[in-house]
This record gives structure tokens, sequence and C-alpha cells, in this order.
């Protein structure tokens, strides 16, 4: 088979995909193609995944899908929830200027002092201190007013997800804008807690870590089922490598 061949086949499977690629919560099922089993292999050393010598806590799939996504997208604001050590703020806007976007990253997190030295001063890159259950008060509507758009949002503290849809749905989302709530695949969290080599044993963070996969995804179906004209489900960045072969199970989202 030749190149092109190749290349118009590829381009045929995405234009079939486009047909039901926009898809409700109703019409999506809380399964993965990849067993259980197997994400202690791909998630066992994400902190030993590093993006400028930063730990870099993405998916093996969403390292491939982010940067697609984005260039699809072309966003003007990032907004990531969940900060951590900064690291994927930094990928996040790094990746941006190699895609030539224009865009500018406002990460927040409860705590700054868990960044890394090197995330500091990146000039694309605005960290924001402040609670996920009171994100008004670390992005109030008056400073969302003022952000360009589209927008592309993740949600990867895992509190308030419910609280901070209804957020952004109220104050800025436009058609066209994408937000993510990652980490809605339950079987992410059920792998070896005990075993201090996987990361995931966040139980300080965390106490409810072995149902956190079904808490989001059941604060996501309940919100998303009074949004189902609003908000749908972008399945070809969830099901590129099987169905739901993601940490974001059903969760990648675009506002029509």
């Amino acid at each position: 088979m030749s190149f092109k061949t190749t290349v118009q086949l590829a381009k045929h499977k995405h234009e079939l995909s486009n047909e039901k690629r926009f898809v409700k919560i109703s019409e999506r099922e809380y399964r993965s193609d990849l067993p259980e089993a197997a994400w202690k292999n791909l998630l066992q050393n994400n902190n030993l995944q590093t993006w400028k010598g930063m730990i870099l806590a993405k998916g093996v799939p969403e390292i491939t899908l982010y940067p697609m996504l984005m260039y699809e997208l072309q966003p003007q604001t990032i907004i990531e929830i969940g900060a951590f050590n900064g690291g994927s703020a930094i990928w996040f806007a790094d990746i941006a200027k190699a895609l030539e976007i224009e865009s500018y990253v406002y990460s927040t997190d409860i705590d700054l002092s868990l960044l890394d030295e090197k995330a500091k001063d990146h000039p694309r890159v605005q960290f924001l201190e402040g609670d996920s259950n009171y994100i008004e008060s670390i992005l109030p509507p008056e400073l969302l007013s003022t952000l360009p758009h589209p927008w592309f949002i993740t949600e990867d503290a895992h509190v308030n997800s419910a609280g901070i849809l209804e957020y952004f749905h109220n104050n800025g989302l436009q058609s066209g804008d994408y937000i993510i709530i990652e980490d809605t695949n339950p079987l992410m969290w059920k792998r070896g807690i005990k075993d201090e080599k996987v990361i995931g044993a966040y139980d300080e963070d965390y106490p409810d870590q072995e149902t956190l996969g079904e808490r989001l995804m059941a604060e996501l179906e309940s919100w998303l089922k009074k949004h189902e004209e609003e908000y749908l489900i972008d399945s070809y960045y969830l099901d590129m490598y099987g169905y739901n072969v993601s940490k974001n199970w059903n969760s990648v989202l675009k506002k029509v």
C-alpha cells in the first residue's frame, strides 16, 4: 500500500467517524475495550514520565490525543484545574507554541508550593492558587470575560467537578469550546494501592480513590443529563484506540 493510499484511507476513516462523532451521554456506555490489568502497566510509572524534567502525569493516549485536539480547536485560552508540580501546564503551553497557536495557560491549584522551579517563569503560563470548591474566587467572572475563545479546559483536581462544569457553563463557555473532566476511568484507580511504586496512592488527597472514577462519572452524567442538547461527547478523541481507551471515559465535552 502506498503512502498516498494510506493517507487517503486515514482521511476517509476520519470523515466517516465524523458522522457519529458527537454524541449525547445517553448514547455512551461506561466501559472500555482496554481491560483493568492493562492500566497498571500503562500508568504505574507515571511519576517517571517527564516533560523538561518535570513530572507529566498524563495518560499515554492523552499525550497523543490532546495535541491533535488542540491543533483542531486552536484554543486561545487553556485553563487547567489542578496544577500539581506545573509540568502539564508547561506541556500545554509548549505544545501550543509548537503548533503555532497564540494561546495562554491559566493553571490553578490549592497549593502552589508544589510547583517545580522550572515551571514558575514560563511566559505563556500563569499559576493561580485557590480551592476548587470556590472556583469563582480563583477565576472570577470578570477575568473570564476577558479571555479569548476558543477555550480548552481540563478539570484535573477531582474536586467539585459538577460545580466547575456549572460555573464555566454560566460564565463564558461558548459554542465550540471544550471542557474535559479527567480520570473518569474507574480502572485506573484500582491498580495496587498498597504498592508504593504505583502512582495513584493518593490516600490523603482522595480517601475514596477506590471509587473515585465512579464518583466523577456519576457527577458528570448527572450534570450532562440536564444539558444533553448543549454539551456533546467527542468520541473521536475517546475511541481512537478502542472504546474509551483513555483516562477520561465519556468526558471530552464540546459546547454546541
